[in-house]
């Protein structure tokens, strides 16, 4: 998938008009794609997880201005947020790649 395309399907996603986030966009969808490959410990992303990239970087972008906060409690509502959520982490784990220790 290319960019313009993920760039789209994330527009869609989070019902913007308009190409005036493009950039803001594109460093959401290389945070997911960085967070994604430190999770497998891949260096490329499968062509069948760029679904699941755009998917994290909508997470990201609703996540904005909660930069480094890990929970978080207004009017008797706690709100606990992971780095990278269950659902997509569920996504991820056939795709990790083992690291093998020597001792």
């Amino acid at each position: 998938m290319t960019l313009t395309d993920m760039l789209s399907r994330l527009r869609r996603r989070l019902s913007l008009d308009g190409e005036s986030q493009d950039e803001l966009l594109q460093d959401l969808l290389a945070d997911a794609n960085a967070l994604m490959l430190t999770y497998m410990n891949r260096t490329e992303l499968p062509e069948a997880l760029c679904g699941v990239q755009c998917q994290l970087a909508a997470v990201l972008y609703n996540r904005l201005g909660m930069e480094g906060e890990r929970t978080r409690n207004e009017g008797g509502v706690s709100i606990t947020v992971d780095a990278l959520p269950e659902d997509i982490r569920a996504q991820l784990m056939p795709y990790r790649l083992l690291r093998a220790v020597t001792l």
